[in-house]
């Protein structure tokens, strides 16, 4: 008598596969931040605070040192990081096809990049996904990218606390945050709710930048303030944190910021650079201490 043939669950098999290729990539995951030494996360309440400008300042700062630095764009809908960086859109990263895995693009100064503007047609092209969508690229991201060793891996991620944000800070539970934000209340409402946010995570905020923090008078050089003083320093006092410095509000940085010219490494001497040297120093002493 032959024996009975079992029905397929077609649909419990799916599941099974997606639930097999989920933990691999989590694998992935862990043993690729084991080998990145640092990883500092990049965020904001609000979008226009100048987040992905310290993202890459900070990347190409370290990077200028001889560290070895890998800068991933978590901002799926609003990928900035190629354009900032000067790197053509059009390069793609290698992959290996065996494994099934790619390595990100190399950029300035020998630094890894991966964005999703490698993988859009144009930049007029919008990413119009759902959050499950942009979750599971940010996982592969993190995972199917080849990294490498690294000392510092810098995440600019896109404004706010929903899913990219949300993920990476699961994912990542080791990392350091670093909060910008302008003097503006009104940015300063929003940065306030995405540091309780990381707190209540139990993550670790490595501290503020006050971005924008006025400007001073081409005529004659008198510090003029652009918005109400004072609100990131009573920030720090209520959550607790450090106030990494101020970043002064200068016409170049947001035109260097256009044409791919990162200030820091362009502008080094000018005051927006110095802050930033300055802030640049006070993580380091801090995360290596």
């Amino acid at each position: 008598m032959e024996e009975e043939v079992p029905d397929i669950n077609l649909k419990e098999t799916i599941k099974e596969g997606k639930q097999e290729r989920l933990d691999k990539l989590m694998e992935y995951i862990k043993k690729n931040m084991e080998k990145i030494k640092h990883k500092i996360v990049v965020i904001s309440g609000k979008g226009g605070v100048g987040k992905t400008t310290v993202a890459v300042n900070l990347a190409m700062s370290l990077a200028s040192i001889g560290l070895r630095v890998g800068i991933l764009d978590v901002d799926i809908t609003g990928p900035n990081v190629l354009k900032m960086l000067g790197i053509p859109p059009e390069l793609k990263p290698m992959v290996d096809a065996e494994a099934k895995r790619f390595y990100p693009v190399n950029g300035p100064l020998n630094m890894k990049v991966m964005s999703m503007a490698f993988l859009i047609e144009n930049s007029d092209s919008p990413v119009i996904w759902r959050g499950p969508m942009k979750m599971s690229a940010v996982r592969q991201f993190l995972g199917e990218a080849i990294w490498g060793d690294l000392d510092y891996l810098i995440c600019d991620l896109p404004p706010g606390t929903s899913d990219e944000t949300l993920d990476i800070l699961q994912l990542i539970p080791e990392e350091n945050i670093i909060v910008v934000s302008t003097p503006q209340e009104v940015a300063l409402m929003d940065a306030r709710k995405t540091i309780k946010m990381a707190q209540i995570m139990e993550r670790n905020v490595l501290g503020i930048i006050e971005n924008m923090s006025g400007f001073k008078c081409p005529h004659c050089g008198k510090h003029i303030d652009l918005y109400p003083p004072g609100g990131v320093e009573q920030t720090t006092k209520d959550f607790n944190i450090r106030l990494l410095g101020k970043i002064p509000f200068e016409l170049e940085v947001g035109i260097q910021g256009d044409e791919g010219l990162p200030f820091v490494i362009k502008n080094a001497t000018d005051d927006s650079g110095k802050a930033f040297r300055k802030i640049v120093d006070e993580i380091q002493t801090i995360l290596n201490n």
